[in-house]
């Protein structure tokens, strides 16, 4: 981020802990992430969601870092989910939450859907500033 203090405002969502619902930002050249699947290095799926989510985790901080960007310059995020439910979401939550700190939270979505491209469990896009 060209300014540390860009990221003028957070807004916590009034009904779900842990997510935030908006960030203002106004400073800085945006990176466009998208297509950040959690597969292993040979393109198949991990048997565990659990590592599917900590592969996808990790390569978004090095797309982040390609890009010239870090986690903390998140401003929004997409997340898929196949066959979503209250496990995986307590299971994606956490592993974002090692990757992402809390007062870093981005603007954010969690979509559950029926399949992703080779046979991923999850996919992220982000946008970050630079």
């Amino acid at each position: 981020m060209t300014d540390p203090g860009s990221r003028l405002t957070r807004h916590p969502a009034p009904v779900y802990p842990g997510i935030s619902d908006s960030v203002r930002v106004s400073a800085g050249d945006l990176l466009f992430l998208s297509g950040v699947v959690g597969l292993e290095d040979d393109g198949t799926a991990p048997a565990e969601f659990s590592r599917a989510v900590e592969l996808a985790y990790a390569s978004l901080r090095r797309s982040l870092t390609v890009g010239g960007a870090e986690v903390d310059h998140l401003v929004r995020v997409n997340v898929y989910i196949v066959r979503l439910d209250a496990e995986r979401l307590a299971l994606w939550r956490a592993t974002r939450d090692r990757f992402i700190g809390p007062g870093d939270l981005p603007a954010s979505t969690v979509i559950g859907v029926d399949s992703l491209v080779g046979g991923a469990e999850i996919e992220i896009d982000a946008v970050a500033v630079v």
